[in-house]
């Protein structure tokens, strides 16, 4: 009797050591999987802020293009009132 009450005592802390171990490795696992899922998660934002600054800055230099050409279209438009006798208002 004496020896059963050994052998499950000595069964249910192997159990319970088991259960412990096996949860820390399902933890440090599942941790890794997070990190590794977060450092995906970082290189497409990071590529996706990087294409936003290329396309912000071509779009910048587009405005001040058409900025140029306005300037340029409102000055042969004073030349051409001017030329043709018209006041501006």
């Amino acid at each position: 009797m004496n020896t059963e009450l050994i052998l499950i005592a000595s069964n249910i802390l192997t159990g319970i050591a088991g259960w412990f171990a096996g949860k820390r490795k399902v933890t440090a696992e599942t941790d890794n999987q997070v990190l590794r899922n977060l450092e995906l998660s970082i290189g497409i934002y990071v590529k996706i802020i990087e294409d936003l600054k290329k396309e912000i800055h071509e779009l910048n230099n587009k405005v001040q293009d058409l900025e140029k050409k306005v300037e340029s279209l409102m000055a042969e438009n004073r030349h051409l009132k001017k030329k043709n006798g018209l006041w501006e208002i």
